[in-house]
């Protein structure tokens, strides 16, 4: 079976507006639960509920395993009103959909291993590698993998390992193992200054055993077309892994930076500018060419992004791949998108005053998680404006090789 010969079902789009409109209606809980969820250091119990009501961890997986069969598009809409709510809310929502969908392209027993008592979310992480030893029927995995997000919502656990005796690259060919998270511990140590409600605590996996096909071997990575596959065919069976995830967990970001503005606008019909006659911020000229600058570069960044998605989208649809220089293009458009949105946070927050770093205050939240957001591997923007660069001039080998953006 190859992609020529494979019937592509399109995406199912349909419910995306409701979706919105319940989490519009949603809004007010989850932003309470918001703090409960940072002192936690994980999705607050209510707030986690209410997701698993509107099967928010399943977006993206394909219908055939009782997904919602979402384009790129789609759950990116869905995850700026998330991200409206609570970024680490959709953080997690981001990291369980990414890793999920990705487990739906490997083999049909991986696939059936994983999805076949109904849909199950999938967290992960790829480095530091874990170890995987080959014994009869399959491999046991030891393995300590830090910045597991999601992993209290998580059913299954994606480590990245090195088999023994490997000595290949760690990055793009790195093995992935499926184990289940009732069979590995998570260490608490997610304590940092953003993103703090996600669950991103240490996953330790020691002497677990899983069958041969629950690992994802670098020789047939995912992607693998095995002769007679029958679990193949959605739309996102074709979407490239990286791009994908890169480009999706924008939207949270930006759906952060749009609600920032939000509440800088509504303060500004109300609250004076201190050491100023102004009465109130709107009555400065000033004030408002910011607001409306800032507005003009979350507008900018939103056609960006949602240009990147649809670029996926439509290759998918047909199962066209990206060429290597337009994959590097598509990082180096996702880093322009994260200038914009470190740009926009930084001046709405010169705005919103020195009061806004107050920790009563909501806005200051968001700005932090969105900083740490930014700062994912895959968002440093000098790193997308040089890969593209030197794809452009053809200087080879890149600095990161061919699937790894």
């Amino acid at each position: 079976m190859s992609t020529e010969t494979t019937k592509i079902t399109g995406f199912t789009d349909q419910r995306v507006d409701a979706i919105i409109q319940e989490l519009i209606a949603l809004r007010p809980m989850l932003q309470e639960n918001a703090p409960i969820g940072e002192k936690l250091r994980c999705p607050a119990p209510d707030a986690d509920a209410a997701l698993r009501g509107l099967g928010m961890y399943n977006l993206i997986t394909p219908t055939r395993w009782g997904g919602a069969g979402l384009s790129t598009s789609g759950f990116a809409k869905i995850q700026i009103e998330v991200a409206k709510c609570d970024p680490s809310l959709s953080w997690v929502v981001q990291i369980l959909n990414g890793t999920t969908w990705v487990a739906t392209l490997g083999s049909d027993a991986l696939q059936e291993g994983l999805f076949g008592a109904g849909p199950a979310p999938v967290c992960g992480a790829y480095n530091p590698p874990g170890k995987a030893k080959k014994v009869d029927g399959g491999y046991i995995i030891n393995g300590r993998w830090p910045y597991s997000s999601g992993s209290r919502q998580a059913q299954w656990y994606q480590g990245g390992c090195m088999i023994d005796g490997d000595g290949g690259p760690i990055v793009p060919g790195i093995n992935m193992a499926y184990l289940p998270m009732s069979e590995i511990e998570i260490v608490d140590s997610w304590y940092v200054t953003g993103m703090q409600g996600t669950g991103s605590d240490t996953v330790v996996a020691k002497d677990v055993f899983i069958p041969e096909h629950m690992l994802v071997t670098m020789d047939k990575p995912f992607g693998h077309i095995e002769e007679g596959k029958k679990h193949i065919g959605a739309a996102s069976d074709f979407l490239p892994v990286v791009p994908t995830v890169r480009a999706t967990g924008l939207a949270q970001l930006l759906g952060a930076a749009e609600y920032m503005l939000e509440l800088t606008e509504a303060d500004a019909k109300t609250k004076p500018i201190i050491t100023t006659t102004y009465a109130k911020r709107t009555d400065s000229h000033v004030h408002i060419t910011e607001i409306g600058r800032i507005a003009a570069i979350l507008d900018n960044a939103r056609v960006l992004l949602f240009d990147a998605t649809g670029q996926l989208d439509a290759a998918a649809v047909i199962g066209r791949k990206f060429s290597q220089l337009e994959a590097a293009k598509h990082k180096a458009q996702c880093s322009t998108i994260v200038e914009l949105i470190h740009s926009a946070v930084e001046k709405i927050m010169f705005l919103a005053g020195s009061s806004a770093f107050s920790l009563d205050k909501p806005i200051q939240r968001y700005w932090r998680d969105v900083h740490v957001g930014l700062r994912h591997v895959q968002n440093i923007p000098q790193l997308g404006f040089e890969i593209y660069g030197r794809d452009r001039l053809d200087l080879t080998p890149n600095i990161s090789p061919p699937g790894a953006y």
